[in-house]
């Protein structure tokens, strides 16, 4: 009986496991899966949407996070929160590798006038440089210099609206922005080339 017993609590406990860290998806090839990540995210870097990310070149510890948050729940999007939660931890890791291992492209963007005071303005006001520095990211930051300027907006107001979650300091932070200043932040970070 106790056997039995201790059958089920450890069936119990890899099954409340698997559902933490996510199955892996049957038939995993990287290959394959970046294919489907390219339908999207463009396969030489440029998204086929200003609305999606730029993924090539991003950092490694961003992307894990961001895929592992879309799994959980922390984060919501119509298309990726199906996809990722299909990848468990390792097969994650595989993904974020890749992507940041890539040159990050070139993204065409056109400030328009006023876009500089008012992206200074929302810099300050925000304290973006605080924690993401010269843009380009590091581990747990994202680079922002050279995204997708619609993308930056959304994720902008995203976390000014209480729609994303995964990052409480952003909501309060982004909250003394105001859309025109988001706007031109975002054009402003979209211009930015590091290399």
């Amino acid at each position: 009986m106790k056997q039995v017993m201790f059958g089920l609590v450890l069936a119990a406990a890899v099954a409340a496991l698997s559902a933490q860290t996510g199955a892996a998806k049957d038939g995993f090839v990287l290959e394959d899966e970046v294919a489907v990540c390219a339908g999207c995210h463009g396969e030489e870097g440029v998204p086929i949407d200003e609305a999606y990310p730029v993924l090539w070149g991003q950092q490694y510890f961003y992307i894990y996070t961001q895929l592992r948050d879309y799994a959980a729940g922390r984060r919501q999007n119509d298309i990726m929160t199906d996809i990722a939660a299909e990848y468990d931890r390792d097969q994650a890791k595989l993904l974020a590798e890749h992507f940041a291992a890539q040159t990050w492209p070139e993204v065409s963007v056109q400030l328009q006038d006023g876009d500089l005071a008012l992206a200074e303005k929302g810099i300050t006001g925000g304290q973006c440089s605080a924690c993401h520095g010269k843009w380009q990211g590091d581990s747990r930051i994202p680079r922002l210099a050279g995204q997708q300027p619609d993308y930056l907006a959304q994720t902008m107001r995203d976390f000014k609206n209480d729609v994303r979650m995964n990052a409480p300091d952003k909501n309060s932070t982004m909250k003394q922005l105001d859309d025109a200043t988001i706007d031109a932040l975002s054009r402003y970070l979209a211009s930015l080339v590091i290399h």
